[in-house]
């Protein structure tokens, strides 16, 4: 076997290191200042935003903020400083709030992600080719029962559909009910480099997708107005906008709609048209009394009291105005206004009403009317003298001010803040509007006939903050949000519904997926879809990355290889710099970070090395995929393009596979990668096993899939030295494993073939020594199916499936029945399955169960072994 020396620290344990934004204590102090906790909760959001924002700005390039950004925003999440404030909260000041150009946008995602390459890079993974952009959220989603591939996988699909921009709303990392946190490399990947609040802070737990408001809301189209500001003059037509009134803390009151327009105007109009009535019948009237031949002071006395004391009800447009709206009139009066009689008020009374709003002195046009009677226009007599200039001048004086009073009045009742109250108080039209959390199904029956409907975070207090609108004619589109998946390829597993279009795919299983437009898809036979991810990573890292190396460093390098071009892995190495040369030749000015290049790199290697169950199940895909990371992490590492194993000397023959993993396996830099993580699995199966049994929450069932709609598989893997604890708790499991099928099949009657096994799978460190594994002990299969004619054809149609397969050929079976229905079970074995020991119970349980013993090890590919012999719904 070809030995490798490894150079410089063992991959294993070289130091990462949590980064922090610099500055952080100043910044926070700030969030802490009176100034701050003055401001509304949306206020608050904003200025928070735009620290965050400053802080990545201010830092140079090339880097990978992931760790920074996650620190800054448990910090927030800690000191409570603004309520549930995660990632999403800052893509959407980001995207809605923020002012921001495209530009400085896209080099924020890019500084976060480690990755500023141009967007139509991101192509080899979404379908946005020439510009294209999606409406509403794009979610990034793992399948249900997250395992480690599918986190990993889903993970960095979120990070580069982010960077990306792939939607016009949020990007939405989900991992449906939470991490698989009782795996040892979760910790590992996502805690230790990313931060102990990293799921909190980037991650949904959905199990299900769905769209809430946040998803829908938009700015486009949204005006936020005070009180004060017009209303009847506002052409929502001609502006085409939302108007949504706040008060002077911006706080939400209501929204004012086109449809608000007409009911209000015409209550005001009316009104209006009575103090216009009102206006000019006083002019006419005061002009025909000083018309005539004799007046008095008396007759002018009289002829002003009249005026003045005519009540409203009596002038002619209130006559004319239909029961309906006369009662509106006079709700709006008393209501609004503050005119206590209502239509039944004298002008005078009304004129002191009106006065209370101090926008208009009607006491002082009063004490003029009666001071004029005072005045010299009257002789000692109370007879009217004939100076008609005078006249004229206190007539002029009249109409001013009478013009003026009611221009005033005209001008206050066309505020928003009365047109509103007109609305709410007069015409009993309470606010609707939504919650930031309101799910798309209510958001559809809440909005009716409406246009659009406000969307309202609310504070610690309660008060409701206007921070965006949902549009009526945006849930009528077809599409209103995007998918992409990782590690799975169909609907029904996340209950994706038909508004959200499935764009992007990376898998390894069988898949089923009907769409509308062609999906970025890639499904490939590789055992890891990490696998595939990282293939596809590394063509954008080598387009853009120097891999850490300065133009000195890659000439030195250079220079020291070209002596060495008598070897494969010389030619290899030198072609690797010959591309750092041309990226430095272009002058380019994008970047990969070699901090995210580690770190991506550093998730695939376990990822890949969970669902190959340690290189022992994979394809050349993998191992050549494995080869390329480890020497790619060594090289970041070194700083140096070096290979610390390769594949050049093994011939290509049947075997290539399985000796190029060996190799792997028995490199010293892997082993020191897997060995500390594979210990720690072991001793964490004996511990799921006890909690298991003890009720607690542990991982012993968590991998169980649905296939083919009728069947439920699940898979416990175990190492050698684990058998002893598991043959102790065996019969409290298969038990808990009973329980739980009985409750599956009774919510769902087509999932009929229930089936679970126990794996064993080889140990690090026997696979680091090579060599034969041999085991002392067999795993197992469980069945059980319902007692019904059609359960028990699933069952026959699996068993004579799968005795055809290869892996089946070559193991020793037996079988052992446990329940009372062990005869009829065991009939149904010998029918279809090959002709092995049956052992049937002596004194029989309460456990219909079938147990399958072979030979450990034999089956260790639930998609390969398993799920190509599984029965169909249909058959």
């Amino acid at each position: 076997m070809k030995k490798e020396q490894s150079e410089g620290v063992l991959l294993g344990d070289f130091p990462f290191e949590l980064k922090k934004f610099e500055g952080l204590d100043s910044v926070f102090s700030s969030f802490r200042s009176k100034e701050f906790q003055e401001k509304n909760a949306h206020d608050k959001g904003n200025f928070v935003n735009q620290a965050l924002a400053d802080l990545i700005l201010k830092t140079p390039e090339p880097i990978f903020l992931m760790d920074s950004v996650v620190d800054f925003i448990s910090q927030i999440q800690k000191e409570n400083i603004i309520e549930q404030y995660t990632f999403s909260s800052f893509e959407l000041w980001l995207n809605q709030f923020s002012k921001l150009t495209k530009e400085v946008n896209y080099r924020i995602r890019g500084k976060i992600v480690g990755k500023w390459i141009p967007r139509d890079s991101y192509q080899l993974y979404f379908p946005i080719g020439m510009g294209k952009s999606y409406p509403g959220t794009h979610f990034v989603t793992a399948h249900n029962s997250p395992d480690l591939d599918t986190t990993v996988a889903s993970f960095w699909g979120w990070i580069d559909a982010f960077a990306a921009q792939v939607s016009e709303g949020l990007h939405i990392w989900n991992v449906p009910g939470g991490p698989p946190v009782t795996q040892v490399e979760i910790g590992l990947l996502f805690n230790d480099l990313f931060g102990q609040e990293v799921f909190n802070c980037l991650a949904k737990t959905r199990l299900s997708l769905t769209l809430t408001s946040l998803d829908l809301m938009t700015q486009r189209g949204m005006v936020r107005k005070h009180t004060h500001d017009l209303a009847l003059s506002f052409d929502h037509e001609r502006q085409r906008n939302a108007v949504v009134l706040t008060d002077n803390e911006g706080f939400y009151l209501g929204d004012w709609r086109t449809i608000d327009v007409e009911g209000v105007r015409q209550i005001v109009m009316s009104l209006n048209n009575c103090l216009m009535w009102f206006e000019s019948n006083l002019h006419i009237e005061l002009i025909s009394c000083f018309a005539e031949k004799k007046v008095t002071v008396d007759k002018v006395s009289k002829q002003v009291r009249s005026l003045l004391g005519m009540k409203i009800d009596e002038c002619h447009p209130v006559k004319e105005l239909p029961p309906k709206q006369l009662q509106f009139v006079n709700d709006y009066l008393i209501k609004v206004l503050g005119v206590e009689k209502g239509i039944a008020s004298s002008f005078e009374e009304f004129a002191l009403s009106i006065e209370k709003t101090e926008i208009v002195n009607f006491t002082q046009i009063i004490t003029w009317l009666r001071s004029l009677l005072q005045s010299e226009l009257f002789d000692k007599e109370g007879i009217l003298t004939e100076n008609r200039p005078q006249i004229f001048n206190q007539l002029e004086i009249l109409v001013k001010m009478l013009s003026d009073a009611f221009r005033a009045i005209r001008n206050y009742v066309d505020s928003l803040n009365i047109a509103f109250r007109i609305k709410t108080e007069v015409f009993g039209f309470t606010p609707q509007y939504l919650s930031h959390r309101t799910d798309i199904e209510e958001i559809r029956s809440k909005i009716a006939d409406y246009s659009y409907l406000t969307v309202n975070q609310t504070d610690a207090e309660g008060r409701p903050i206007p921070i965006g609108i949902v549009h009526a004619h945006d849930l009528q589109k077809e599409t209103l949000g995007t998918v992409t998946l990782r590690d799975f390829c169909n609907r029904e597993e996340m209950k994706i519904p038909a508004y959200l279009q499935i764009i992007s795919v990376i898998d390894h299983h069988k898949s089923a997926l009907t769409t509308d437009s062609p999906p970025k898809a890639v499904i490939s036979d590789a055992q890891s879809s990490n696998a595939i991810v990282a293939e596809m990573a590394f063509k954008i890292n080598d387009q853009y990355g120097l891999g850490g190396m300065s133009e000195k460093e890659i000439e030195a390098q250079l220079n020291d290889v070209s002596k060495k071009l008598d070897t494969v892995q010389g030619i290899r190495i030198y072609q690797r710099l010959l591309q750092k040369k041309k990226i430095l030749q272009n002058k380019c000015q994008h970047y990969v970070s070699p901090q995210r290049e580690m770190v991506e790199y550093l998730h695939f290697i376990y990822a890949i090395l969970d669902d190959t169950d340690l290189l022992t199940k994979v394809s050349r895909m993998d191992v050549e995929c494995m080869a390329s990371l480890l020497n790619r992490l060594k090289s970041l590492m070194l700083k140096k393009e070096v290979e610390i194993v390769d594949f050049d000397d093994i011939e290509e023959d049947a075997d290539f596979t399985a000796k190029a993993a060996q190799r792997l396996l028995q490199n010293e830099d892997f082993h020191s990668l897997y060995s500390k993580v594979y210990e720690h699995k072991e001793q964490g199966v004996d511990d799921n096993f006890e909690r298991c049994v003890e009720g607690e929450s542990s991982n012993i069932f968590t991998d169980t899939k649905i296939l083919n709609y009728c069947n439920r598989v699940g898979q416990t893997k175990i190492f050698a030295r684990n058998y002893a604890t598991f043959e102790k708790v065996a019969p409290k499991l298969r038990k808990q494993w009973y329980e739980k099928a009985l409750s599956i099949y009774a919510n769902n009657r087509e999932i009929m073939l229930h089936l679970h096994t126990i794996s064993t799978i080889a140990s690090a460190e026997e696979l680091f020594k090579g060599g034969k594994i041999t085991y002392n002990h067999q795993d197992e299969m469980w069945f059980w199916v319902p007692p019904t004619e059609l359960a028990i054809e699933k069952l026959k149609l699996f068993l004579s499936g799968f005795k055809g397969s290869p892996a089946a050929q070559k193991l020793k079976f037996e079988v052992e029945f446990l329940g009372k229905n062990a005869k009829e079970l065991s009939q149904v074995f010998k029918e279809s399955f090959f002709k092995i020991n049956h052992i049937l119970p002596k004194e029989p349980q309460d456990l219909p169960l079938a147990i399958l013993r072979y030979n450990a090890g034999g089956l260790n590919s639930r998609k390969a072994m398993i799920a190509p012999y599984l029965p169909r719904l249909d058959q």
